[in-house]
């Protein structure tokens, strides 16, 4: 290992609790991790994410005028300026002209521009996300028939 690192990466598992000689650890779900080879990682739930991802959209403020819905959340900002948001989606009350996605909702137009490649990946990844989680219709569970004498 570096030499330089060394220092840094001892800081990091003496902050963490991790065996200090361990060469790997063991990424568990949970906020404490059950001994010193494992780090424990308690992440949002898919409904957290969407939450978080919701409160960037542009939203009407007629919406907003009749408590609707919130006002968009204004921009975090770092050292160099404002955090552009993971998803840009924006709304007018006309159709717009070169969408990814649009969809119409209380008179009003929400849509992901069709140039906007980093929102197009990440609601492509979302959808993606969804369709593996799907359940499958509500067929009933199979029959098995016994043959008895």
């Amino acid at each position: 290992m570096d030499p330089s690192l060394e220092a840094d990466v001892r800081a990091v598992r003496g902050l963490l609790g991790l065996d200090p000689v361990a060469r790997e650890f063991q990424v568990v779900y949970g906020s404490v991790a059950a001994n010193d080879k494992q780090i424990a990682i308690l992440s949002r739930s898919i409904l957290e994410i969407l939450v978080d991802l919701s409160s960037f959209i542009a939203v009407p403020e007629a919406h907003v005028a009749e408590r609707r819905v919130t006002p968009t959340a204004e921009a975090e900002v770092g050292p160099s300026g404002p955090f552009r948001p993971l998803i840009g989606i924006a709304s007018s009350p006309e159709r717009p002209a070169d969408a990814f996605l649009a969809v119409p909702y209380r008179g009003h137009w929400f849509w992901i521009d069709d140039r906007d490649m980093p929102s197009k990946r990440l609601f492509s990844f979302l959808f993606f996300i969804f369709t593996l989680v799907e359940t499958e219709g509500k067929e009933g569970a199979p029959i098995l028939t016994i043959p008895v004498q």
